[in-house]
């Protein structure tokens, strides 16, 4: 009976990601979701439990859409396993903990791009998922960066982390950080301290690589295979 019970699970879950492969606009509803998420919820440690399931899932999602590898999905999962025990802290000490979390958060959501880059890279026709894969790269980007900026902003070291004085929740610096990732710079939040300054900066020439290179890439070469296209370069004199 036991081994009939694993056998079904088994299934079910080579069901799941043969169905889930590539569902990359069903991941951009959820960082859709996660970014409302960081906008609209307080910084608190009701909004810190949340984040561990909308932060946990999405990453979960991006692996399974991704098809990575076993191994690369085990590592993940305990990475993942270990943000409820941050949340929980949370209750514990709040001040000493917020920073750890929206870090952790950041570190463990940065993976996500990752994944989606190589499982990009090896699609051989670039169709609508290629598209909407480069777009979750995009979009990541942003919720990366909002939960570095949220957890660094708590540590003294890089205080005051912005040039405006008062109290700053998390959906400010998800405004900063898509403000800076779309290079819109209205001003009305800038980074002060040199780390800060830096990690801005840094969003700024990533977002910029990732729109001018993978997503404009994409976009140019929509419909077409990449085989083909590898022979059409090899087939095309090169200019001495």
């Amino acid at each position: 009976m036991t081994h009939d019970v694993k056998a079904h699970v088994v299934t079910l879950h080579d069901r799941w990601l043969a169905w889930s492969l590539d569902r990359y606009g069903i991941l951009l509803g959820i960082l859709v979701i996660d970014y409302l998420a960081l906008l609209l919820m307080p910084s608190d440690a009701a909004a810190a439990l949340c984040g561990v399931v909308t932060v946990g899932g999405t990453v979960l999602f991006a692996l399974d859409v991704s098809g990575v590898n076993r191994n690369i999905r085990i590592a993940v999962r305990c990475m993942v396993g270990v943000l409820p025990v941050m949340a929980a802290l949370y209750f514990l000490a709040p001040h000493l903990i917020r920073g750890v979390v929206g870090i952790s958060f950041g570190l463990v959501l940065a993976a996500t791009p990752v994944v989606i880059l190589l499982r990009l890279l090896g699609h051989e026709r670039v169709n609508m998922a290629t598209l909407l894969a480069a777009l979750d790269v995009y979009v990541l980007i942003g919720l990366v960066f909002a939960e570095l900026y949220y957890g660094f902003a708590q540590f003294k070291v890089f205080n005051p982390f912005l040039a405006q004085v008062g109290e700053h929740t998390r959906s400010d610096f998800a405004y900063l950080s898509y403000v800076t990732l779309t290079t819109v710079g209205f001003g009305d939040l800038t980074p002060k301290s040199s780390w800060a300054r830096s990690l801005v900066i840094t969003e700024a020439l990533i977002g910029n690589m990732v729109l001018v290179t993978a997503v404009a890439r994409v976009v140019s070469l929509y419909g077409r295979t990449q085989t083909s296209l590898k022979q059409s370069e090899e087939e095309t004199p090169s200019d001495h």
